[in-house]
Parts: C-alpha cells; sequence; structure tokens
C-alpha cells in the first residue's frame, strides 16, 4: 500500500561524486547540500513528524513534474503558473527511525528551490 503526503520535510544531504563514490565519505558532505565538485547532491538523513530518518539505501532516483496546479489553486495569482511548473528530483529511499525499527520506502521530492517533501511511503 502506497500513502501520499507531500508534506514538507528537513533534509540532510550529502554530496555523492559520481565517478567515484567511496572516496568522499563525510567529508563529501557541503554546508549548503547542493552539487559540488561534479556530485550528485542525495538525502542522508530527513525529519518527517519530529522523528529523524536515516537513509540506508537509496533504491531509485528520477524527474517528475511538480503538481503545479496546486500551487496555482493557493495562490492569490501574483506569479505566472507556467513558470513555476517546474520539474522535481525524487529519490526512492529505505530508511528507518532507529536500530530497532524497520525499514520502509520512502518517496522524498526536491524542487529547484531546495525544498523537500516527503511525497509517498510504501508499507
Amino acid at each position: 500500500m502506497v500513502r501520499r503526503y507531500e508534506e514538507t520535510i528537513e533534509v540532510r544531504e550529502g554530496v555523492r561524486d559520481e565517478l567515484a563514490p567511496d572516496v568522499l565519505g563525510a567529508a563529501g558532505v557541503g554546508a549548503a547540500g547542493g552539487v559540488r565538485d561534479g556530485g550528485a547532491r542525495e538525502p542522508e538523513a530527513f525529519v518527517w513528524r519530529g522523528r529523524l530518518y536515516v537513509v540506508r539505501a537509496v533504491l531509485d532516483r528520477w524527474q517528475e513534474r511538480r503538481p503545479w496546479w496546486r500551487d496555482a489553486r493557493e495562490r492569490d495569482g501574483g506569479s505566472d503558473v507556467l513558470t513555476d511548473a517546474r520539474e522535481r528530483q525524487v529519490w526512492r529511499v529505505e530508511a528507518s527511525a532507529g536500530r530497532l525499527c524497520g525499514v520502509g520506502v520512502y518517496d522524498l521530492g526536491a524542487d529547484h528551490g531546495d525544498q523537500w517533501r516527503l511525497l509517498r511511503v510504501a508499507d
């Protein structure tokens, strides 16, 4: 069963070097996240509803269109809807809230404004 949330979350990002992923380790974590030295930003942990989840594995990554129509309904008409219809990066990760907690599958999305959202949780 998949549940949809679209809730804002706080994410700790690391930088994964596309050529040598084992070289960066903890030193590869950027202060502001994002891309550095040809690497790709990747979620390492996230806080959802006051609980810290540690990413155990990244299962997949893709791009998808943001649901701009939801944002358009909530706006007061101050900006162009089509300008804001950007794509977002989505990571499907295995994460757990602790050593004794089970591992779950979570879809985390980041738009170009670096706002992260928990999109879906698979039970």
